[in-house]
Order: C-alpha cells, then sequence, then structure tokens
C-alpha cells in the first residue's frame, strides 16, 4: 500500500527474497498483493552483500529507507504494523532529501 502510495514520487520498492526460492517469492507476492519489484538473491547472497556497508540485513523482514543520496534513512527489523509507520519514514526521508 505504501509503494502505491508513493509511486508518482521520487521513490522507489525493491523487494529482495533472500531465502525464498522463485515460485515460493511469486506466490507470496501474489497473494499479498504486492506490486513493487523484488529480485532473488538465494544463491549468490550478492544483494545482501550490498548492503552491508549501510547495514547488516540480520532477518528478514527488514525495512531499509534510503534517501536520496543512498544513505540509510531509517531501518526496521520485523515486520511493519502499519502502513503509516512506513509512509512517515518515507515522507522524513524526502524532506531530508529536499
Amino acid at each position: 500500500a505504501t509503494w502505491q502510495q508513493f509511486q508518482d514520487e521520487d521513490v522507489s520498492f525493491i523487494g529482495v527474497n533472500i531465502y525464498d526460492q522463485p515460485d515460493t517469492a511469486k506466490a507470496f507476492a501474489k497473494q499479498f498483493g504486492i506490486t513493487y519489484p523484488s529480485l532473488i538473491d538465494v544463491d549468490s547472497g550478492e544483494a545482501k552483500l550490498a548492503f552491508a556497508q549501510a547495514m547488516p540485513i540480520q532477518a528478514p523482514p527488514t525495512t531499509v529507507v534510503l534517501d536520496t543520496q543512498g544513505r540509510v534513512s531509517a531501518r526496521i527489523i520485523g515486520p511493519i504494523d502499519s502502513t503509516s509507520i512506513l509512509a512517515t519514514l518515507v515522507r522524513e526521508a524526502l524532506a531530508e532529501s529536499a
């Protein structure tokens, strides 16, 4: 829902699947109506390593909000209970970048 709220702004969302195989990830996305893009990184770990400098992905789900400079603006480990929480973090990152 937050992705859909911000899709017309300069905001990108991407899912990184570090445990799920493609069929499992696709079924999850379909079941929960996830429309933002995601990638599968089960075998190589390259995406996980790409985030290692900014912050370790300790446990899924981990949500990372980056500002327009690529700096970590917020990090949430675990499920997010409300779309308003993520929307607020995205708005704050956008405001910091303005």
